[in-house]
């Protein structure tokens, strides 16, 4: 922990259960009026049971400031649920919009619509396509054009556009 060298306080203090006072370069300040109109009270470190909580990982007793299940040091390292994969939902084939683009071959607008009408974000879209997200932005704002033949199967199949809005021609 570092201190501020002039009278030995820390700079970052983590404050105890029993302190009533928190210690700072700037001084002291006193912590239990704050605490109790934050709705911070010293029974909170301990569950209904009235056994002390304690991080789910390291077994460290948890802070009363810390509703998680898992210390500050813990929950870095705590595996989260992994996200859904991004896809593109099937209602967006039906709007008009998208289907006279289609038919414009604007693929730039194709993919801006079908973005927007299925909360995607364009780096989404990058994962759907195998198309860099930069090489996106540029296609929809209109700096890029799409002409490979198969960068446009690519991106067809990627954002599984129905076979009767493209024609069989440009499906492998």
């Amino acid at each position: 922990m570092s201190t501020n060298g002039r009278d030995g306080y820390p700079l970052a203090l983590a404050v105890d259960e029993g302190s009533q006072e928190l210690r700072t370069p700037l001084g002291a300040a006193t912590i239990g009026a704050r605490a109790r109109q934050v709705g911070i009270s010293p029974s909170s470190r301990t569950d209904a049971a009235g056994r002390e909580r304690r991080c789910r990982w390291c077994r460290h007793p948890l802070s009363r400031y810390n509703s998680e299940p898992y210390c500050s040091a813990c929950s870095r390292h705590v595996p989260t649920a992994p996200s859904p994969p991004p896809r593109v939902v099937p209602e967006v084939w039906k709007r008009e919009d998208v289907r006279e683009a289609l038919y414009a071959r604007d693929f730039g607008r194709v993919c801006h619509l079908v973005r927007i009408g299925s909360s995607l974000r364009q780096s989404d879209m990058a994962e759907l396509t195998g198309l860099s997200q930069a090489f996106l932005s540029m296609l929809e704002s209109g700096v890029r054009r799409l002409t490979n033949i198969d960068k446009i199967v690519e991106l067809l199949d990627g954002l599984e556009v129905p076979v009767e809005l493209t024609g069989p021609m440009l499906r492998f």
